[in-house]
């Protein structure tokens, strides 16, 4: 049986189908991955993305404030079918690749 949840997950994966994506469950939702890198969470019918400061979002999606504890971007299944959505997911994982330590600041190596 394929439960309502599962049904929108495919939905929006199959948006993303040009993408190197992938979802594990995890806390009663789904992980968002793009390029291995963790982008957001798939819960109910909402995508939250990471907030990188992606400069290109329609004016109603509600950006989060600087004293907002969860950095996250709320995009609805309204937005499913947008042009715009594969690329915010891309450049969500580009972004945070660029903002992950390097292997050699990770492990203690820098300037041995």
């Amino acid at each position: 049986m394929v439960y309502e949840q599962e049904q929108i997950v495919k939905e929006w994966l199959d948006r993303l189908n040009g993408l190197n994506v992938s979802v594990k469950k995890m806390f009663g939702c789904y992980c968002l991955y793009c390029d291995g890198q963790a982008v957001g969470w798939i819960h109910d019918t909402v995508l939250s993305l990471r907030e990188v400061g992606l400069d290109y979002l329609p004016d109603d999606i509600r950006r989060p404030g600087p004293e907002d504890k969860i950095q996250e971007i709320v995009i609805s299944l309204d937005h499913v079918d947008a042009e715009w959505l594969p690329g915010a997911v891309r450049d969500t994982a580009d972004a945070r690749k660029g903002s992950r330590p390097s292997d050699d600041i990770k492990f203690g190596k820098k300037d041995q």
